[in-house]
């Protein structure tokens, strides 16, 4: 049954909404284990050490594997799919899997001999004590990319075959390992027990993916061919998105050494606030661009332009028609999320305060951050990696230039700031340029669409802060049961508002959300 559902291939709406869903249910164990994180340990020095100690893996991880399958193999694999069959195709993933193991296996001897180093130049500003705690969190997590190259090799593969349930769900195994790592080996441990936590995730994360891989028909080799064609394409294609994700890591990097300098807490309080802030990026953004890719790969290697456009517009409008009044919602619910979400045990009050102010400035990009997914994902299915660096190169300049000014008035609220402005200034490039690379993506219908959206989710808010604040005279908001009561309330009143809004105006989106409505309604009757 299991591998009838990770074989079956599926639309893009289909494929849309396994992601969304799984993202969803992956995002909500990312918020248990956030909460978990911080009733343990509050925002203090040991979630600072844990988050900086993640730079280096995640930087390792996103250079050497995730910049290869995000904009390289998959239009390649799904190339030689088409043109070659599959037994050549499974020749090249042997190939890159051998040659990754031999390459990772070797960085991560290299990080093991250099981590007390390492840890002085990612959080420089924390004392010696700190940054063995982060060199010694660093050492173990280091594994975690190993596993997690060979996931998402295979997660490409299944993606190529539009089977995305496996690769979907994977991120739930992920957290459920990080919560196992906190609350059993924790105890036994010590902080340690975060990073074997970490690790436990990445290795459920790949096994939970791998036999949907055997199960078409892929089988392991010993051997790697440099002289392989696709090989060099894959080169040739990453390097550039390499490079793009160099300079995303290096921003990462940057707020990271500057959050170590300003006071206490500000590391983990702005990694949880982003945490929060991109559970709908995830789920509105990621999971419709990772659906379409493959599709927009296909589109282009049988030159069917105004299909890849159509294929484009329609999933733009889709991303929009969710992230822009969830990004207005969440602004007004700032408070109620962060309390509700990371409210207890060693979390206190000012904690509290501190991560809704940057959350707050996070909120500001976040349709930006949700569409460009899908601008860059565009790109690489028309096998142009070069552009999304560029742009991604001139959002870091500006992202590192705002927050070295802003952090001097407004602290880590200022790389919030900073973050939200250069992300937004990365989208707008992105999308002019692709409409120039496109002769045009029909701006009067998108600007009319936009129109009616911003209306209805203006009014959406109206509503919901309308609600808030009659429900803070009915009920006590200062218990968790009053507080998520209240929450609650706004959001689905809120929701069949914006819902209505968009009905009036006949937006033919409102019919995603109908239909699955009216199927369940049927299988009730």
């Amino acid at each position: 049954m299991i591998h009838r559902l990770i074989n079956r291939k599926s639309s893009i709406w289909e494929a849309t909404v396994v992601l969304a869903v799984a993202s969803l249910v992956s995002r909500l164990f990312g918020l248990v284990r956030d909460r978990t994180l911080a009733a343990h340990f509050g925002a203090g020095d040991t979630l600072d050490a844990y988050f900086a100690a993640f730079k280096v893996p995640d930087l390792i991880f996103n250079l050497l594997i995730l910049g290869a399958l995000s904009s390289a193999f998959i239009p390649v694999f799904t190339d030689y799919i088409k043109r070659n069959g599959k037994d050549e195709a499974w020749g090249i993933v042997n190939s890159l899997v051998n040659f990754g193991t031999v390459v990772l296996a070797g960085v991560l001897i290299i990080v093991g001999l250099f981590a007390p180093y390492l840890a002085q130049f990612v959080a420089p500003g924390f004392d010696a004590e700190a940054q063995t705690m982060v060199a010694n969190l660093m050492r173990v997590m280091m594994f975690s990319p190993f596993f997690f190259g060979l996931s998402n090799l295979a997660g490409g593969i299944l993606n190529s075959f539009r089977n995305f349930i496996a690769y979907a769900f994977a991120p739930v195994f992920y957290n459920l390992g990080i919560i196992s790592g906190a609350v059993f080996l924790v105890p036994r441990f010590g902080y340690m027990g975060l990073a074997y936590g970490v690790v436990l995730g990445s290795f459920l994360h790949m096994i939970v993916q791998l036999p949907g891989v055997f199960a078409l028909g892929y089988r392991y080799r010993m051997h790697i061919n440099f002289k392989h064609p696709a090989m060099r394409r894959i080169a040739v294609l990453m390097i550039p998105r390499t490079l793009g994700v160099a300079t995303q890591q290096i921003s990462i990097l940057i707020n990271t050494i500057i959050a170590s300098t300003l006071a206490v807490g500000s590391i983990a309080v702005l990694n949880l606030a982003d945490n929060l802030y991109s559970l709908p990026i995830s789920i509105f953004g990621i999971s419709f661009a990772v659906a379409v890719f493959p599709t927009l790969a296909e589109r282009y290697t049988l030159q069917q332009i105004d299909e890849f456009k159509q294929d484009f517009v329609q999933t733009f409008r889709q991303i929009m028609y969710f992230i822009l009044p969830t990004t207005i919602l969440y602004w007004i619910l700032r408070a109620q999320i962060v309390r509700l979400v990371l409210g207890s045990g060693q979390f206190d009050w000012e904690d509290t305060r501190f991560t809704v102010s940057v959350l707050a400035f996070l909120t500001i990009g976040m349709t930006a951050q949700a569409i460009i997914p899908l601008l860059a994902r565009s790109f690489y299915a028309l096998q142009d990696t070069k552009t999304p660096f560029y742009t991604g190169l001139l959002a870091v300049v500006a992202n590192v230039m705002l927050a070295l000014v802003l952090i001097k008035y407004l602290k880590v609220v200022g790389l919030a700031a900073a973050i939200s402005i250069a992300s937004t200034l990365n989208a707008g490039i992105l999308f002019a340029l692709l409409s120039h690379r496109l002769k045009g993506l029909n701006m009067r219908t998108l600007a009319g669409m936009l129109t009616k959206v911003v209306i209805s989710a203006l009014v959406m808010g109206l509503v919901a802060y309308g609600i808030l604040n009659a429900m803070s005279w009915i009920i006590d908001t200062h218990t968790f049961v009053g507080l998520l009561a209240q929450t609650v309330t706004a959001v689905i009143t809120a929701g069949l508002t914006y819902l209505a809004m968009t009905k009036k105006f006949a937006l033919p989106e409102v019919e995603m959300v109908m239909r699955p409505a009216r199927l369940l309604l049927r299988r009730n009757k």
